[in-house]
Formats: structure tokens, C-alpha cells, sequence
């Protein structure tokens, strides 16, 4: 018997209306998974296959499925469907793809095994979160994209909740980290507009990769609190090829 999936969750004051005691539930993410770790999970399994047979198979899933996707094919696994879409509006019969102007996104549909996987879970609800740092979008003001590309040296923005970066801790402030083992985070240089629900800052010059972005800060209201306080951002941002703008549909990622 397949062991029960717990997943822990707090409640958030609900931004979208003013009524007292309205709040929003979000997912603790406690984590980030490569290939590497999937097929260490499967081993775990007991399989008769070795780690780097098995990641090698998922590696060239993964290039044969992003080619696919590319061509313009519906590529359909356990996870969804994943279908290339076209961003951006075209003046004219003639008009053409313009890079500047216009972008491929993808369109996503929860498959069938994940769908039937999320109606088991067991959510538990572990009431009002602490109150701390909670970052809500991040916008690169370069590519206007949001939770997806960044531009290496340009403004970033963070929208979100008690994010003013105040206090006399010298770790305060916002960092970009790659998300290679063992490396080590980069704090923005500059920060440009600092208040609870939206800080921009300057990123620091960033190698082609992808990074998390963390927010660290005393701030707490009235006061400020005496151990600083880190919100990591759970998407993985890109810088360079290969980055994905932000969605106008939530089946889009």
C-alpha cells in the first residue's frame, strides 16, 4: 500500500478583499528535485537499475520531449500535456515572428496521474503563518517577465508582503543564488525602492543559469524583529537561454 502524501500548508491574509479573517492557503515548499533525485528515488525503490542508467533515461526523455514540444508536436506524460503556444500580438496579414516583440511559451494540462495522485493527499492546514517576508512575484524590469527570465545587472522587482529590507544584521537584503551545489549567494548591490509590499533592487552580474531568489530582513511592522528573516522564492529563475516569460492563463507555465 502506497504510503499517505502529507502536504503542510499556512494561511496567508487574503490580499484580494478586506474582510477580517479571510485568508489564503499556501504549500510549504520544502524543496527542489533534478533528475539526479528522481532517479535516486527510484533506486530507492528497489529497482534492478543503476542511478546513472536511470538518469540517463530521464535525461534523454527530457531532450527528446523538448524537441518534440518544439516542433510544434502535444507531448503527453504522467505529469500533463505540454503544448507550445505563441506570445504577443501581430499587425497585419504579412506580419512575422519578431524575437523583441514576440515570444513561445508553453501551455499545460495536469495529467491524468498527477490529478488522481493530488485527490489523495491529505492537506494539513498548520494555521496563520509567522508573521515574516513572503514574496509573492518577481519581476525582471528588463523583459518585463514575471517568475521566469532575469537579465543579468537589471532591476528586479518583488512584490509581496512585509518584504521592506530594514534592520542592523549585516545579512539583510536580497540574494540570487545558482542552484549548483555548494554555491554561494550573490547579494544585490543596489536597492533601488524599499517598502512592506514591494523592494527593487539591482541584480548583480549573473552567469547564464538558473537561480533562486531570497529576501532577508528584521522588518516586522511597528518593530523590527531580533533574528533576521529569509523567504526563499520556490521558482527557479533563469538567466539566458532558455528562460520562460510569465503566463496570462494559469494552465500555462
Amino acid at each position: 500500500m502506497a504510503e499517505q502524501i502529507i502536504l503542510n500548508t499556512d494561511l496567508y491574509d487574503n490580499l484580494l478583499t478586506e474582510r477580517k479573517g479571510d485568508y489564503t492557503a499556501k504549500p510549504r515548499i520544502t524543496g527542489t528535485l533534478y533528475n539526479t533525485d528522481i532517479a535516486a528515488r527510484i533506486v530507492g525503490a528497489r529497482t534492478e537499475y543503476q542511478h546513472g542508467t536511470i538518469l540517463n533515461i530521464l535525461d534523454m526523455a527530457d531532450s527528446h520531449k523538448v524537441q518534440a514540444i518544439a516542433e510544434g508536436k502535444s507531448v503527453v506524460d504522467g505529469v500533463g500535456q505540454y503544448l507550445v503556444n505563441v506570445q504577443g500580438a501581430f499587425e497585419g496579414e504579412k506580419a512575422q515572428f519578431e524575437p523583441g516583440k514576440h515570444a513561445l511559451g508553453i501551455t499545460y494540462t495536469m495529467g491524468k496521474l498527477l490529478r488522481e495522485t493530488l485527490k489523495l493527499v491529505k492537506v494539513v492546514v498548520n494555521g496563520v503563518a509567522a508573521v515574516g517576508p513572503v514574496i509573492n512575484t518577481v519581476t525582471d524590469s528588463t523583459s518585463k517577465a514575471i517568475n521566469g527570465q532575469l537579465s543579468s545587472g537589471g532591476a528586479l522587482v518583488l512584490g509581496g508582503v512585509n518584504l521592506k529590507i530594514q534592520g542592523d544584521d549585516p545579512s539583510i537584503g536580497v540574494y540570487l543564488t545558482p542552484t549548483t551545489e555548494g554555491a554561494a549567494p550573490m547579494k544585490a548591490p543596489v536597492v533601488i525602492a524599499n517598502s512592506p509590499s514591494q523592494v527593487i533592487v539591482q541584480m548583480p552580474t549573473l552567469a547564464d543559469g538558473q537561480y533562486t531568489v531570497s529576501l532577508t530582513t528584521q522588518y516586522s511592522g511597528s518593530r523590527n524583529v531580533k533574528e533576521p528573516r529569509t523567504y526563499t522564492f520556490p521558482i527557479i529563475l533563469i538567466v539566458g537561454e532558455g528562460g520562460g516569460g510569465d503566463s496570462e492563463s494559469p494552465d500555462e507555465i
